[in-house]
């Protein structure tokens, strides 16, 4: 079937437009992908654990290794942000290691979840680089699934409750 390109120009369709890529953000913007992403985990990881069927739990497995590599980006992009704002970043560091310690820095009271499921997130890491270790690494992931993923919830409250109080939620995070 051929399409008529009286149609295309009538939609005003132009799938050539290039599009720059966006390197800002606002804070509010980062802070709903950050709760999109704790929701998802926790989904799907509830998900896992009710089902037996074998093909559901990978891809539960699947989806939290994805969106838990998408809240580490969000997470520390933030707490880079934040330690930009106080006047405490160094101007070098961007590790998750770093950022897992500044976080600390900012919220020194935390849950038992919040601080297992920080201890764990260098986990994402090691899923991302280290295919070597893959299936010790998805048995890690599991039990953090299991365990501490309602710390991405109590992460995601702190630092929305932190930019609220300090007026950034409408100011823009620049990447670059």
């Amino acid at each position: 079937m051929k399409l008529d390109l009286s149609i295309l120009e009538q939609l005003d369709i132009d799938p050539h437009e290039s599009r720059e890529p966006v390197y800002a953000m606002r804070v509010s913007d980062m802070l709903v992908m950050l709760k999109e992403d704790a929701d998802r985990i926790i989904a799907r990881s509830d998900r896992f654990f009710s089902t037996e069927d074998a093909d559901v739990q990978a891809d539960c497995i699947d989806i939290v290794s994805a969106r838990l590599n998408d809240y580490v980006q969000v997470f520390m992009d933030l707490v880079i942000y934040l330690r930009i704002k106080e006047g405490t970043y160094n101007g070098r560091s961007d590790s998750l290691r770093y950022c897992v310690s500044g976080y600390d820095s900012f919220f020194k009271e935390q849950s038992p979840e919040e601080k297992q499921f920080l201890g764990n997130l260098i986990l994402r890491n090691e899923i991302t680089h280290d295919y070597f270790n893959r299936e010790i690494h998805q048995q890690k992931l599991i039990s953090m699934m299991q365990n501490d993923m309602e710390g991405a919830c109590d992460i995601y409250n702190h630092l929305y409750e932190y930019c609220y109080e300090n007026g950034f939620l409408m100011e823009f995070v620049n990447k670059s």
